[in-house]
């Protein structure tokens, strides 16, 4: 059997025949038929970028649509919305794996995106840069204004992400914390709210709104994929622009007020176990161990040792 099949008189190989599996389907089946056998983080690494990947060229497209061109025209899509190289090689080589699985040659459909981490790109801010957006005169621009708050509430907030940011309810404080749990891994994040961060939150409060800072729909629907991403990418364009008006000499995205707690934190003789703790990471089973050890007022003291370094009363509102 040689794996040709016959169209009028012209003989077609298999590997040329039309893949008319259908995209959405194809790729989700594919990434859950793996949950329960790979780590929950790989699973959730690939649904961002199926989820990514479909914001771009939307629901209807065929397995048989994925070539090289689109590929590239999906980085440059990405670009545009301000997601970092090292974001963009991420799903792509998430991406790349999915597609492997499934019978494809991502290794020709990637040849001519990025796939691998750029070592040199710098995601942690210094004092004075983040003194700088602190300062920074952005009055009379909403959005942005709201993008600057809730990059220094990520900041203040030991590292929160974006997507846990946004989904943050009035049910997360308790007791004088902030408690919620990772939606990319399942652990449970606990962060004493300092002064400063209330302040954030109350110029957000509404009173019909069961999230602390309003910017999506309550109810999760069909859209709420491509909602959040276009969120974030809204997010990624006005940090952008915060970076300009704040005059630094470079760019800035939502992980960066994650990475710039954690370098600042270790700065300041922070342990690698309590703020391995507080951003939630995996950690080797010894560490673990240690880290249960760990009671929640070391984890303050540390949020507290990063705050030290800002006047958080310099904020321009």
């Amino acid at each position: 059997m040689l794996g040709f099949s016959f169209h009028g008189s012209k003989p077609v190989k298999a590997s040329e025949r039309k893949d008319k599996r259908d995209f959405l389907s194809t790729v989700h089946q594919e990434i859950e038929r793996r949950r329960g056998i790979v780590s929950t983080s790989t699973i959730e690494n690939e649904l961002t970028a199926y989820r990514s990947f479909l914001a771009f060229a939307g629901t209807k497209i065929k397995m048989s649509d994925l070539t090289g061109d689109r590929m590239k025209a999906y980085e440059r899509w990405l670009l545009k919305k301000s997601v970092s190289r090292n974001t963009s090689a991420c799903y792509m080589r998430s991406l790349r794996s999915v597609f492997n699985r499934l019978g494809l040659d991502g290794w020709a459909l990637f040849k001519d995106v990025r796939t691998s981490k750029d070592l040199a790109e710098k995601r942690a801010l210094g004092k004075e840069e983040v003194k700088m957006i602190m300062e920074a005169d952005i009055k009379g621009h909403k959005f942005i204004t709201c993008a600057r708050d809730l990059f220094l509430f990520s900041l203040m907030a030991m590292g929160i992400p974006f997507i846990d940011l946004i989904h943050l309810r009035k049910t997360s404080i308790k007791d004088g914390f902030l408690i919620y749990h990772r939606r990319k891994t399942g652990r449970q994040a606990k962060v004493y709210l300092e002064p400063c961060l209330k302040e954030i939150i109350a110029r957000y409060n509404r009173e019909d709104s069961p999230f602390l800072f309003p910017l999506l729909s309550e109810k999760p629907n069909a859209d709420s994929d491509w909602a959040y991403h276009n969120l974030l990418g809204r997010y990624n364009r006005a940090l952008g622009k915060i970076s300009q008006m704040a005059g630094l000499s470079r760019r800035i995205t939502s992980y960066t007020a994650r990475h710039t707690w954690a370098t600042i934190a270790y700065s300041k003789g922070g342990s690698l176990g309590a703020i391995s703790k507080a951003l939630t990471h995996a950690t080797p089973i010894t560490t673990q161990n240690y880290l249960k050890e760990l009671d929640d007022r070391e984890i303050i003291e540390v949020n507290r040792l990063v705050l030290e370094e800002f006047n958080t009363k310099n904020i321009q509102i």
